[in-house]
C-alpha cells in the first residue's frame, strides 16, 4: 500500500503541509510546516502565476525538508460549487451521472467540457407521493481553475494524487472534535454545524448537516481586516497594525479590561471588526436556513485558520451570534506526542490536517 500523500493546504499568504501515519486508533504526526506565500501567485482562490507558485512549493519542499512527493491539495474559490440535489432514484450509473450533468450546466453556464464535476450519494427517502428519492452531494468547478492547480503541483516536482474540496477537508479534520462537543458517539449526528477557516484575506465557510457539506462559500473577510481598520484609525504602518492586533487580541486576558491597558482602545476596534464578521456569518446562516425552508438553523461554530488564533474572537463570536463557538480541536485524532509537538498551532493546519486524513485511515 502506497504511503498517505502530504496534505498541502494553498491559500492567498501561506503553504502550509501535513503528513500523518496511522497508529492504532488514532495517528501520529510524521511532519508539519508552514511557509509563507508571496502575494499576487494565487489570488481568490485561482493560481494567477502557476511558475510563481511552483517555484515556491518546490523551495517549501526544500525548507521542511519533505521527502514524500505525493500530494494531496484542497480547492476553495468561488468558481467551485457544492450543492445538494434531490433527484428520483436512477440506477443505472451512467444515466445518473448524465442527469447530474443537465444539474451542473444549471449552476455553471459554460459547456460541460469546460466543467470538472463530481457527486457522492447520501441518502435516500420516499416522498409525500411514496415516490423513491435520492440526496447527491455535487461538487463543480472550473476545468480550467483545477488545471492550473495541477501544473503548478507537477511544475514543482511533486505528483498529485487527489484535487479535494477544501471544505470536505475541513470537514474531516472537524468531525470528532464536533462528536465529543455535542457528546455524540455516532458518526452522523443531528445539528447543523459552521466551519470557519479564518485565512488572511478570507474565510472559507462551510455549513454542514449530519455530516454531508450543504453550503460552501467564501467570505471577504480574514485577519488583514483587523490589520487595515486599526492601521487606517491609529495611523500605524501596516506592520505596527499587525504586531498590535496579536498582542491586544479581541478580548483582555482573563476577559476584563485592566486599568491602564495600552491596548483597550485598539481592543474596541478589534471588537468592531469581529461584530461585523459575525454579521456576515449571520447573513450566511440566515440564507442557509432560507434555503431550507427554515427547518435548521447553524447551532455552533468551530474556527480554524489563522484567524483563529486571535485571542478571544471565539467569545465575542458566541456573544453576537447567540450560539457555541469552539477552536478546532484535534485531540480525538492524534496522539499525544503529535498534539504536544503541535502546541497552539493546530487551526493552522486544519485543511491540510484534512487532506492528510482522507488516504491515513
Amino acid at each position: 500500500m502506497p504511503a498517505p500523500p502530504v496534505g498541502l493546504d494553498i491559500t492567498a499568504t501561506a503553504l502550509h503541509a501535513v503528513m500523518l501515519k496511522k497508529r492504532g486508533k488514532t495517528y501520529a504526526l510524521v511532519r508539519h510546516a508552514s511557509m509563507p506565500l508571496p502575494r499576487g501567485l494565487v489570488v481568490d482562490g485561482e493560481v494567477v502565476d502557476v511558475d510563481g507558485l511552483s517555484g515556491a512549493i518546490r523551495r517549501f519542499w526544500e525548507q521542511a525538508n519533505i521527502r514524500d512527493k505525493h500530494v494531496a491539495i484542497g480547492v476553495a474559490n468561488q468558481r467551485s460549487i457544492v450543492r445538494v440535489v434531490s433527484l428520483s432514484r436512477i440506477k443505472n450509473q451512467k444515466e445518473l451521472r448524465n442527469t447530474i450533468g443537465f444539474e451542473v450546466l444549471d449552476h455553471l453556464p459554460v459547456p460541460i467540457e469546460n466543467i470538472v464535476y463530481d457527486f457522492h450519494t447520501v441518502g435516500s427517502f420516499r416522498d409525500d407521493i411514496g415516490v423513491e428519492r435520492q440526496r447527491h452531494v455535487v461538487v463543480m468547478t472550473y476545468r480550467e481553475s483545477m488545471e492550473r492547480f495541477r501544473d503548478a503541483v507537477i511544475g514543482a516536482g511533486l505528483k498529485l494524487r487527489r484535487t479535494d474540496l477544501s471544505a470536505f477537508a475541513l470537514m474531516r479534520s472537524s468531525l470528532r472534535s464536533i462528536q465529543a462537543l455535542e457528546g455524540v458517539e455516532a458518526p452522523d449526528h443531528d445539528g447543523v454545524v459552521a466551519i470557519c477557516d479564518i485565512g488572511e484575506l478570507a474565510t472559507n465557510l462551510v455549513i454542514a448537516r449530519n455530516s454531508v457539506c450543504e453550503m460552501n462559500r467564501q467570505l471577504a473577510f480574514g485577519t488583514s481586516n483587523f490589520t487595515q481598520l486599526l492601521s487606517e484609525h491609529f495611523g500605524w504602518s501596516a506592520e505596527d497594525a499587525a504586531r498590535v492586533r496579536d498582542e491586544a487580541g479581541v478580548l483582555p486576558l482573563g476577559g476584563i479590561e485592566a486599568p491602564g491597558d495600552p491596548y483597550t482602545d485598539s481592543r474596541q476596534v478589534m471588537q468592531y471588526v469581529a461584530d461585523q464578521f459575525a454579521a456576515d456569518l449571520r447573513t450566511s446562516f440566515d440564507y442557509y436556513l432560507h434555503a431550507q425552508d427554515g427547518q435548521e438553523r447553524v447551532s455552533r461554530v468551530v474556527l480554524c485558520g489563522v484567524g483563529a488564533t486571535l485571542r478571544g474572537i471565539d467569545q465575542r463570536l458566541a456573544a453576537e451570534l447567540g450560539i457555541p463557538v469552539s477552536m478546532l480541536d484535534l485531540s480525538p485524532y492524534l496522539d499525544s506526542g503529535s498534539l504536544d509537538t503541535l502546541g497552539a498551532d493546530q487551526s493552522l493546519y486544519g485543511t491540510a490536517f484534512g487532506l492528510a486524513l482522507e488516504e491515513a485511515a
